[in-house]
C-alpha cells in the first residue's frame, strides 16, 4: 500500500498536461474566453497539440514525484 496525500496535484501527471493546455490557449487565444464555441476549438487544439513524448515523460516522473511528496512530508514540492 502507498500512502499519500488525497488529491495531491504532485502526484497527477494530468495536473501538468491542463497547465500546459492554459499555457497553449493563452499564447495562442489570449480573446478566446468571449465565445464557447471558439474556446472549445481552443482546448481541443491545445489537447492535439500534447505529444505521446510528453506525456511518457511526465509518467517518467511519477518515481521521483512520489520520493519527493515522501522527502516532503506530503507538503508541497517542486512538481
Amino acid at each position: 500500500v502507498i500512502e499519500w496525500p488525497p488529491f495531491s496535484p504532485d502526484l497527477s501527471p494530468i495536473e501538468t498536461l491542463w497547465n500546459d493546455m492554459k499555457d497553449y490557449i493563452q499564447e495562442h487565444y489570449p480573446q478566446v474566453h468571449r465565445s464557447y464555441p471558439r474556446l472549445r476549438a481552443a482546448v481541443q487544439e491545445a489537447w492535439d497539440s500534447i505529444s505521446l513524448e510528453r506525456v511518457k515523460e511526465l509518467v517518467r516522473t511519477m518515481r521521483d514525484r512520489c520520493q519527493a511528496v515522501i522527502d516532503a512530508d506530503g507538503w508541497d514540492t517542486k512538481w
